[in-house]
């Protein structure tokens, strides 16, 4: 045989081979994708692509519960915070064009800005010390109804008495409010709205056809009927139904007064969409090679350390920095990825791509269910040939213990907790559900009695994780609500003994001790 003939040989068994593994791993991710679907794990859509070929692309669920309209893989979801990646491609593009620098200071467009110090770049990374969404508390405490624009922020800012959290740089903390700057940034440079801006210089490019952005007032989403609803259970711990966040007065604050702000979120769009987006970007149409990889360099703080933090959204091994509006993951095995991820009340979005592979998973939620991050980690192991996290059919003893509370009182919520709490097959515990259950009957219930049952919950916490200073602080703050003073003084003290850096403990219990 011709050494030409084994060459072609070798590299067809070698193509066949890759087309076989190829096949076996999408035939796992498609059962995979079956099961969760039956199990109800996800109410949305996600989309898996390599190299930016789509290897499926599923909707789950109901777009809508009331009417029981199914999710389906054209229907429009808000971004939330994974609009970040266009306000920060657009002012990428701008520094491309030489129209703007990274390191101008945010007084150079807006003289009245009231922080000399803070630049465009603390605002990309997260570094300048600016207040968040408690911004806007007094404006809306004065008046209710107040929706914030981009318009307000400024006007705030100048009013803000408490000055800059940090000198900008010195520290990471993640803020809406810089991204809504930066988005005024680009209206100020290139003399024209923000939204007409990405339509023409993001959105097109891109082949972006279902995308746009979502504008106060008569945002566009409300009369859009491609767009999903946003859905939460005002009772999760202890009744299952789901109804639109916007009629739960609880998330009123995020979901009302502060929806009118853009360039942190409200672009609304289809994971097919998204991943034009991803083509675009990844194949050098936005922006310049040089300026994409300096976008996923890792932040680097004034004092020389770079800042790392736990993952979003994905789970297992790994750490996450940022970039210049990017989430960088470094994950043991898989190299860098780059993306990010969204939350609002009722939402869950994320976005990832897998720089070595080139592999993209997008993926929607508009119940922002608890099992989120497990399906799109699940979903990246199978990409890479590793087995999913097992689907958990297994029951929340928080629901359980919470729903028999509710409905039949202490006693009987303290016999079927303990006759299955032993039953790890079938129910698991959680610290945290037990706090959110405590909290949504405090806080967010009215029924009769629902305090004195929300400290049963704080109480029977402290007893199941005695080592954790947060379920101290929870019963604490219980305690405080109805008045037990020197019982909410000694859970605080509990709390701050376990915790030391527990500072909101700390000025609560300060309040409690100079009110007596």
């Amino acid at each position: 045989m011709k050494p030409l003939q084994s060459l072609e040989i070798a590299l067809m068994l070698t193509a066949c081979l890759y087309v076989q593994i190829t096949f076996a791993q999408n035939s796992k991710i498609e059962s995979y994708l079956y099961k969760i679907g039956k199990a109800r794990q996800l109410n949305g859509n996600i989309l898996m692509a390599r190299n930016g070929r789509v290897i499926t692309n599923r909707a789950f669920g109901y777009a809508d519960f009331e009417s029981q309209k199914p999710n389906n893989t054209d229907l429009h979801f808000n971004l939330a915070s994974v609009s970040k990646l266009f306000t920060s491609t657009a002012i990428l593009q701008l520094r491309d064009k030489m129209k703007l620098s990274l390191d101008d200071h945010l007084i150079k467009y807006f003289p009245d800005f009231p922080f000399a110090d803070v630049t465009v770049r603390h605002l990309l990374t997260h570094t300048s010390g600016l207040p968040d969404l408690e911004l806007f508390e007094n404006i809306i405490q004065k008046y209710p109804d107040t929706v914030i624009t981009n318009k307000n922020i400024i006007p705030e800012l100048k009013k803000w008495s408490r000055g800059l959290n940090f000198k900008p740089g010195d520290q990471y903390q993640y803020c809406n409010t810089g991204y809504c700057l930066l988005a005024l940034v680009v209206e100020s440079v290139v003399k024209m709205p923000f939204e007409k801006y990405l339509k023409q210089y993001i959105f097109q490019p891109a082949a972006m056809n279902n995308t746009y952005v979502s504008i106060y007032p008569g945002h566009t989403y409300n009369q859009d009927k491609n767009c999903v609803k946003m859905h939460a259970q005002p009772h999760p711990y202890y009744d299952t139904t789901y109804l639109y966040v916007d009629s739960l007065s609880r998330f009123k604050y995020t979901n009302y007064n502060c929806s009118g702000t853009i360039g942190e979120s409200n672009i609304i769009t289809t994971t097919g969409d998204l991943l034009n987006f991803d083509r675009a970007f990844f194949g050098g149409k936005l922006i310049k090679p040089t300026t994409m990889e300096e976008a996923f360099t890792p932040l680097k703080l004034n004092n020389g350390e770079m800042w790392y933090g736990s993952m979003d959204t994905m789970l297992g091994e790994g750490k996450m920095t940022v970039g210049l509006g990017w989430d960088i993951f470094e994950q043991p095995g898989y190299g860098r990825s780059v993306g990010h991820g969204g939350y609002k009340f009722g939402l869950a979005t994320f976005y990832f791509h897998q720089l070595e592979n080139i592999q993209t998973i997008i993926a929607f939620d508009n119940t922002a269910g608890s099992e989120f991050g497990r399906v799109v980690t699940s979903a990246f192991y199978l990409m890479n040939g590793i087995e999913p996290f097992a689907i958990r059919n297994h029951h929340s003893l928080a629901f359980v213990y919470g729903s028999t509370l509710v409905k039949q009182g202490p006693d009987a919520a303290a016999a079927i907790f303990n006759a299955s709490k032993s039953d790890t097959a079938h129910y698991y515990l959680s610290e945290w559900e037990f706090n959110q259950l405590g909290g949504n009957l405090l806080y967010g219930s009215s029924f009769e009695g629902h305090k004195d049952l929300a400290l049963e919950v704080f109480k029977i916490n402290t007893l199941l994780f005695p080592g954790s200073f947060n379920t101290y602080d929870s019963y604490g703050a219980g305690l405080r609500e109805i008045g037990k003073k020197q019982q909410a003084i000694m859970m605080y003290q509990k709390s701050i003994a376990l915790n030391p850096n527990n500072e909101d403990g700390k000025m609560a219990l300060k309040e409690l001790l100079d009110s007596k």
